[in-house]
């Protein structure tokens, strides 16, 4: 131990570092604001020049979107906005042109080849030119909103979308009418048949009407699926 001598003369040890638990040497350092990641609203709304986020995980956006939404329906909403701002979401956009092009061509080559219901070729065609220019318009806005660095939350809906959206439900519901009413009683082996349809063009309005039920099914249950595992791991 040192004395008042040694401390006078200045011979005296210095002092002992003080100690921390675990064996660790200095305190802990509390982490930096800038290093946390930014909240969903920060990602949203985030300027040109800024960097981007520090995560690059969609579940991590999805629990961030789950932390500031206001209940499950703003959740919901915000879900949604995430996954069709997504690249695999534009590029399913892109590969679904294929669709309406195979109606416009399937109904116009069958326009006079289903006596039994001569409302599904043209059903077919209809759609297939409507949901091109749809799918067209839906491409520029997207990308119109990314060249201005609009978020699809604050993106302004075209009106001519809207119209068309409104217009291909009313259709669809017809051709619900037009494809299943007919389905028991066609007949797709005999061109002379009072009842006959081609068979490619009624089977291709079929499917694709069905799966458009399935696939609106599958997307409930994956957002109430991913809102749930959500829910539990925040």
């Amino acid at each position: 131990m040192a004395t008042t001598n040694d401390v006078e003369s200045g011979t005296a040890s210095p002092p002992p570092p003080p100690s921390f638990p675990n064996g660790v040497t200095a305190p802990p350092v509390p982490p930096d604001a800038s290093e946390l990641p930014p909240t969903y609203e920060e990602a949203v709304h985030s300027q040109p020049g800024d960097a981007p986020p520090s995560y690059a995980s969609l579940f991590g956006e999805i629990q961030d979107a789950r932390r500031e939404s206001g209940g499950f329906v703003d959740f919901l909403k915000k879900l949604l906005v995430l996954l069709a701002g997504t690249i695999g979401c534009t590029i399913l956009l892109g590969l679904l042109m294929a669709v309406p092009v195979a109606m416009i061509v399937l109904g116009a080559i069958n326009i006079n080849d289903c006596p039994i219901q001569r409302m599904i070729p043209i059903y077919l065609l209809v759609f297939g030119c409507f949901g091109i220019l749809k799918n067209i318009i839906s491409l520029y806005e997207r990308y119109k909103n990314h060249r201005e660095n609009e978020s699809e939350n604050n993106a302004k809906q075209n009106p001519l979308e809207v119209m068309i959206n409104c217009f291909l439900l009313a259709w669809f519901i017809a051709g619900n009418y037009w494809i299943y009413s007919v389905h028991r009683a066609v007949n797709t082996t005999d061109p002379t048949h009072d009842y006959y349809c081609d068979p490619t063009a009624y089977l291709f309005a079929f499917w694709v009407t069905t799966t458009a039920y399935i696939f609106v099914g599958l997307l409930i249950i994956c957002v109430c699926c991913t809102a749930f595992c959500t829910s539990v791991t925040t």
